[in-house]
């Protein structure tokens, strides 16, 4: 484009254009950049971004001498949800399960869809002792869900993992995700057994 052959009037016009067209494109770019970092089915960060927060937070807390909490959290039964009332239902289940988790955590918490049924939730710089007031809200809003659905109750498996670095300045963040995961498979063994004496004794 010929710059010197245009008038100021319509040069400034140009340039107001051009500048116009760059700040759409930021501003597309900016959205793009975001929506890569969360599951588009929940809304929640996908397990990449997710973990690499997860990494940055553990990172933070390791300089600022502070705990991190991490909760490992699976949803019961999907299979046998999926089974009964079609993926579509399994779908609803997981995306009201992640709602539950959004709208029980603080504003400095997150949480990581990690596949699947599968959810992380993060407590940064923070102790047990808050984190089990997240737990206390979560319960109370899958009760208050359970009150309205006919087909099924929703429950949750979870594990939570308290680190502090002063005793263990050796752990990596994939070491708290396991520890917590463990923890989890343990509630959910508990539940399969109980589940299983239940039968046993209704069959009798």
């Amino acid at each position: 484009m010929d710059y010197n052959n245009m008038n100021k009037e319509k040069l400034v016009e140009v340039l107001m254009e051009k500048d116009k067209i760059l700040r759409e494109l930021r501003l597309e770019n900016k959205k793009l950049n975001s929506l890569a970092s969360f599951d588009a089915m929940t809304g929640v960060l996908n397990r990449k971004s997710g973990l690499e927060l997860l990494e940055k937070e553990f990172n933070i807390s390791n300089i600022n001498n502070r705990n991190i909490v991490v909760c490992f959290v699976d949803v019961d039964k999907l299979k046998h949800i999926n089974d009964a009332f079609g993926h579509e239902e399994g779908d609803k289940l997981i995306i009201n399960v992640a709602s539950i988790l959004k709208n029980s955590i603080r504003k400095t918490d997150f949480v990581i869809r990690m596949g699947g049924d599968e959810f992380l939730i993060v407590f940064p710089q923070t102790t047990m002792k808050n984190a089990n007031k997240v737990r206390y809200r979560i319960l109370k809003m899958i009760e208050e869900s359970n009150q309205g659905n006919i087909k099924y109750n929703l429950s949750l498996s979870y594990g939570f993992y308290e680190y502090g670095n002063e005793i263990e300045n050796k752990l990596t963040v994939n070491d708290l995700i396991r520890r917590a995961d463990i923890e989890m498979y343990k509630i959910k063994s508990v539940k399969k057994k109980d589940f299983k004496d239940r039968y046993r004794k209704q069959n009798r």
